[in-house]
């Protein structure tokens, strides 16, 4: 990520073109020459024989390596001095920066024997400050889609290692690549504390190299949240930070950000500027992953032509030649995004074929400069254009996730339908400043039929249902957005009488005291794991306990009234409750067999208690059919 020692930040890189006022090549050309200046010093210490100095030469080639742009004489060089190195601590140092160098260099597959050499160097010496640097190597010799678990333990381990350090690098590595994870699992406390982190380090370091970072990564928040006012001045700022420093991916930072600001803000001429720069960067280096991001953004700019070409050209055989390195899920996403919307079906078939396994995981180049969607929004594009039915439930979970961790743009925009399948992508963005089309209702059905035969669902889509009680509350309910309904009179009114039968009886507590205290004592023992879990980067303990926690809370708050009261079981109140919240679960759940997307549209806008209520999220608008009179209820507040 970025090298305790001198080695670049792992940061992503993008096309670098000459800025208008040559910023840019000024960049290289100081990179350049630092990179010729350390391979004088080699030269001169071979010639010498002297190993150190060899040694201290090479270790300073890495940082002038750009990410993802061919290595050439770079781990040939380091390779020598690593061979001829007798200090353990100095083969540590070179076996670190030599994974490093065929990572950056995309041959990930060379370095995970120098990066365990060096973890077992490291261990062996027990020197921290080295242990740092091979714990960075080893995170980056494992920075594939499939190494997710291993990438978070390391990195969790090496956030501890570098917590009792002072050297600004080594912190800066362990906050970006806990960063990095945290992206890839959407855990936003994580993102934010790691942000926060950030900041505080540039502070104390009065760092310009940190301070560089820490503002990059805030303009990436701020652009995956949708705020680009705040993204701009991030953006300026970082381009100010970078001015004075010979940093290899500055450029690439810079243009990333770029890319995705003019991306969100529909800039057709800016897109078009980004589009060509990628394109050309990524054929002139080979990067695929660059080549890709250059389709999707020739298609925003509404050129498909070009953007086909590249997909093609990438896919090549199929997309299962995609090296499955740290932009896998990157790359294989942007050719799905292009394939969707051109209809390249056998892309389509192929994509989501690779991309299933990574459901749920967010989507971000190297070093998180910046977002990309999560996985389940791809999918859905591409199950959408070939019509299969779980498209539904892959939208409504990459929207759910989108609102987890704030991603508003990207909710915003896959809130609204796009080419219905089978249609060629042919618009461009909207132009800047001008108003945002409104959005299309959501036709659904729920509408009873003879014999109570419903028919549900979307059209072209619906299906007949039988008629079930859970059904007729959720009609009575859409028909009424926003006003609370007795569970008790709900019940008496959809079904013509009394839901409950019985006499108004008192059958006891739901809960007794002791059992309560129970519960409570557990959330108290689980809000301690999850902060350890949280600690650990453990996603799977998290979500374990995560999932009992709101099995417990669900308990309590069916036992318990206003105020922690206990409820009483018998209370006819309370027996309406439960029979209109079971009857309205069992009916969505019925509903979530034939269309993923309505049933979590309810489970997200219909409440239940003893008082229920139907709560239209306004960025679902939704046109219910009810069949009230042959009329259409709108729910849209």
């Amino acid at each position: 990520m970025d090298g305790a020692r001198n080695d670049s930040a792992a940061t992503p890189r993008a096309a670098v073109p000459s800025s208008a006022d040559g910023t840019a090549a000024r960049g290289e050309d100081d990179v350049d020459v630092r990179r010729a200046s350390y391979v004088e010093a080699f030269t001169a210490a071979r010639t010498a024989g002297d190993v150190e100095a060899m040694a201290a030469a090479a270790l300073g080639l890495p940082s002038t390596q750009r990410f993802g742009s061919h290595p050439g004489q770079l781990p040939a060089l380091l390779h020598e001095a690593y061979a001829a190195a007798v200090a353990p601590s100095t083969r540590c140092r070179l076996a670190a920066a030599l994974a490093r160098t065929w990572v950056y260099g995309g041959d990930a597959g060379r370095a995970g024997g120098f990066a365990r050499d060096a973890e077992q160097l490291a261990t062996d010496l027990r020197d921290p400050v080295l242990l740092a640097d091979a714990l960075d190597a080893s995170l980056s010799a494992r920075w594939g889609p499939d190494d997710y678990r291993e990438r978070a333990r390391l990195a969790a381990r090496l956030e501890d290692v570098a917590a009792h350090q002072t050297d600004s690098g080594t912190r800066l590595s362990a906050h970006l690549w806990r960063l990095t994870v945290a992206w890839e699992a959407l855990d936003v406390i994580a993102v934010q504390r790691q942000l926060r982190a950030m900041d505080v380090l540039a502070t104390e370091a009065a760092a310009p190299r940190c301070a560089f970072f820490a503002m990059s990564r805030r303009a990436m928040h701020a652009l995956a949240t949708g705020n680009l006012t705040r993204a701009d001045d991030f953006i300026a700022r970082t381009r100010e930070l970078g001015a004075s420093l010979a940093e290899p991916d500055r450029e690439a930072v810079l243009h990333s950000l770029a890319a995705d600001r003019a991306l969100q803000a529909g800039d057709a001429e800016a897109l078009r500027h980004e589009a060509a720069a990628f394109e050309a960067y990524g054929t002139n280096e080979g990067i695929p992953s660059v080549t890709a991001e250059a389709a999707v953004l020739w298609l925003e700019a509404g050129e498909p032509d070009r953007a086909e070409r590249l997909a093609l050209q990438l896919a090549g055989p199929g997309l299962h030649t995609v090296a499955r390195d740290v932009d896998f899920l990157l790359t294989v996403g942007c050719l799905l995004q292009v394939a969707a919307a051109l209809r390249l079906d056998d892309l389509c078939e192929q994509g989501v074929t690779l991309l299933e396994p990574y459901a749920g995981r967010g989507v971000i180049n190297a070093g998180a400069v910046t977002f990309h969607g999560v996985v389940d929004d791809y999918l859905h594009q591409a199950c959408r254009r070939l019509g299969r039915p779980d498209a539904a439930r892959w939208r409504h979970s990459a929207l759910s996730a989108y609102r987890r961790v704030g991603a508003a743009w990207w909710a915003g925009r896959l809130a609204e339908p796009g080419p219905v399948a089978g249609d060629r992508y042919v618009s461009g963005p909207s132009k800047p400043g001008t108003a945002a089309p409104a959005r299309p209702f959501l036709v659904i059905h729920l509408e009873p039929g003879p014999a109570d035969v419903w028919t549900v669902g979307q059209p072209g889509a619906t299906v007949a249902m039988p008629g079930v009680k859970g059904l007729h509350y959720l009609r009575h309910l859409v028909e009424r957005p926003g006003q609370e309904v007795s569970a008790l009179v709900l019940s008496d009114t959809v079904t013509g009488h009394a839901g409950v039968s019985i006499g108004d009886s008192d059958a006891g507590e739901i809960l007794d005291a002791q059992a309560l205290a129970a519960y409570r004592r557990r959330l108290s023992e689980i809000d301690a794991e999850l902060a350890e879990a949280d600690a650990w980067a453990d996603p799977v303990r998290l979500e374990r306990a995560r999932l009992e926690r709101q099995a417990l809370l669900d308990e309590l708050a069916a036992a318990t009234g206003l105020g922690g009261r206990r409820r009483r079981a018998g209370s006819i109140r309370e027996r309406a409750r439960v029979a209109v919240r079971k009857a309205i679960v069992a009916a969505v759940d019925r509903i979530d067999r034939i269309d993923p997307e309505v049933a979590g549209l309810l489970r997200d806008t219909v409440h239940t208690g003893t008082a229920c209520r139907y709560d239209p999220d306004p960025g679902r608008p939704v046109r219910w059919v009810t069949g009230r009179g042959s009329t259409i209820t709108e729910s849209n507040s």
